[in-house]
């Protein structure tokens, strides 16, 4: 007669080990499957966990730099923008001043100079731009906006050329109103920061310079020239036309420093546009040789996850019915 051994616990043992591998390995494909990547890296490269991990630093630091710099290129993009609506206005008003003076023609020379009084404002307007929480042409000082008032301005040239002897004194006390640390422009009207902004890091250890604040001297000049045409009828000296003349020929000149400023800004902005392409590049290499070490084939997984979810279902039911046997289905 055959011996026929019942169901112990030993096999139960050995049966419930089999099906909580099935299952880990279940959960391992179900994840790889989704994913993409080995969850045991070490195993995937052999035991060299660490150069895949070097690679994945590298991948994130790139990124990290492209996001770092997309952001810096949007905002060397708005400055650009912004110093290219400030000239043309400036060099109209200075050609029809210096015309209009010619020919003394004193109705165009009023609305001329109201003209310029709501260029002053525009300027403003543009200088105070924000981008990303960020004033830019605030300089160091990003968290506030770098101009105040233009009738402040405005009132203040009023003032010194109302006051002033002749061309030479007004010119003189604007240059301290506009150029020196401790004068009006420095103190009243420019609420920025002393110094430009923190460069752009485009590489480690790699800074440039994409900027401008509105208290860099293009700007000035241009605010200059646009404030002594709007306050031209404040002038009562001898020489006052050959003052508002000068006035209107700075305001043509201003347009062409604007133009050697914005060619400053532009050499950032270039460079910052090819900073983010060299790391898109980087990435793509970088990403491709961390996927050679770490990729898992999704379709393989999937296939796995197939296969072993199978298996665990024929082992529930192979245990199902172990669990139901008993001594006496040996013995009938």
């Amino acid at each position: 007669m055959t011996n026929v051994n019942s169901p112990n616990i030993l096999s139960f043992t050995r049966l419930s080990r089999a099906v909580a591998d099935i299952k880990a390995r279940a959960d391992t494909a179900r994840t790889e499957s989704v994913t993409g990547r080995y969850e045991d890296v070490t195993a995937a490269t052999n035991g060299d966990v660490g150069s895949a991990h070097l690679l994945k630093k590298a991948v994130d630091d790139s990124r990290s730099y492209q996001q770092h710099l997309t952001l810096a290129q949007i905002r060397a993009e708005r400055t650009q923008n912004s110093l290219g609506a400030l000239g043309s206005e400036a060099v109209r008003i200075g050609t029809e001043t210096l015309s209009a003076l010619g020919r003394d023609d004193a109705g165009v020379l009023a609305a001329l100079a109201a003209d310029a009084s709501a260029a002053i404002s525009n300027v403003f307007s543009i200088l105070n731009v924000t981008e990303g929480g960020r004033a830019l042409f605030s300089g160091d000082a990003s968290d506030r906006l770098p101009l105040s008032d233009p009738a402040q301005l405005i009132a203040d040239v009023e003032a010194i050329v109302a006051g002033a002897t002749d061309a030479a004194d007004a010119e003189a006390q604007l240059d301290t109103y506009f150029n020196d640390p401790t004068g009006g422009f420095a103190t009243t009207i420019y609420q920025g920061g002393v110094n430009k902004a923190a460069p752009v890091e485009i590489a480690p250890g790699v800074r440039i310079d994409a900027s401008a604040t509105a208290a860099d001297q293009p700007i000035k000049d241009l605010l200059r020239s646009l404030a002594v045409v709007a306050v031209q009828n404040s002038a009562a000296f001898a020489d006052a036309q050959t003052f508002v003349q000068n006035g209107a020929s700075s305001a043509l000149a201003a347009d062409g420093a604007i133009i050697n400023l914005r060619s400053v800004v532009g050499v950032g902005e270039a460079r910052i546009a090819a900073a983010i392409e060299r790391h898109e590049t980087e990435e793509a290499v970088l990403t491709s040789l961390f996927n050679a070490k770490t990729a898992r084939d999704q379709y393989e997984a999937a296939s796995e996850l197939q296969l072993l979810e199978a298996q665990l279902e024929a082992s529930y039911i192979l245990t199902s019915r172990l669990s139901q046997l008993r001594l006496a289905n040996f013995i009938r």
